[in-house]
């Protein structure tokens, strides 16, 4: 099956984990750092690297951080900014690749986009199956759509790739695959429950039910400034 080139950003996000592979396993005694080298390579040592250019953690050592994303939270619908669980209310704030913790809401918002960047996916895999006719439409109504929300498309893409490390975009990819299943076409669906729901999703993405554009809780994507 063809893949649409709109989905090429996506398919960086959704890289194997393999991709970040882990050379060796923590040392039994002393000290541990987990060292991330800048092309997300994943590796173990009991001495402190001294490049820059590298992340460096110190494993059990420091204050435990506050979830990534709000628990809970819907898909498509992301809770108000700065909104946090009551148990990490005291917690400190997850970091980005800065060093500083993410402006209030923008974690969530970007798990928002990459939630619809998945369904729309999903959307051409599940009902290309249908047949050539089938595959065009699902083509056409996905270009339609990423073309209609291609700004904040890209500054979610650029966001995500500039402030997240590749710890993050992986739990970014998990989180959003587990709340997404509720939304998704069932695995062992027969072909005609799989039909109605392509025609469902489609009917939502033609009449405009799932834009971007527009989208006040996606607020902190199209506030957010670099430094």
């Amino acid at each position: 099956m063809n893949r649409l080139p709109l989905l090429l950003p996506l398919a960086l996000l959704c890289a194997s984990p393999g991709a970040w592979a882990v050379d060796a396993s923590p040392p039994p005694t002393g000290p541990t750092y987990r060292i991330v080298a800048p092309d997300g390579r994943v590796t173990f040592s009991d001495r402190k690297p001294t490049d820059e250019k590298v992340q460096t953690r110190q494993l059990g050592h420091g204050a435990p951080t506050a979830p990534l994303f709000t628990p809970g939270s819907a898909l498509f619908e992301p809770p108000r900014p700065g909104t946090v669980a009551p148990a990490a209310a005291d917690l400190a704030p997850p970091l980005s690749t800065t060093g500083h913790p993410f402006p209030p809401g923008l974690p969530d918002a970007v798990l928002s986009v990459l939630g619809h960047q998945f369904f729309v996916q999903n959307l051409v895999e599940t009902c290309g199956h249908r047949g050539p006719g089938a595959m065009e439409r699902a083509q056409s109504v996905v270009r339609n759509w990423r073309d209609r929300n291609a700004d904040m498309l890209g500054r979610s893409n650029r966001i995500t790739f500039a402030l997240f490390t590749a710890e993050q975009r992986e739990l970014m990819r998990a989180t959003a695959r587990t709340r997404l299943e509720r939304l998704l076409a069932p695995p062992d669906a027969t072909d005609g429950e799989k039909s109605r729901w392509c025609d469902h999703a489609t009917d939502d993405l033609v009449h405009r039910r799932l834009e971007l554009a527009g989208d006040p809780h996606l607020a902190p994507i199209v506030n957010f400034e670099p430094n």
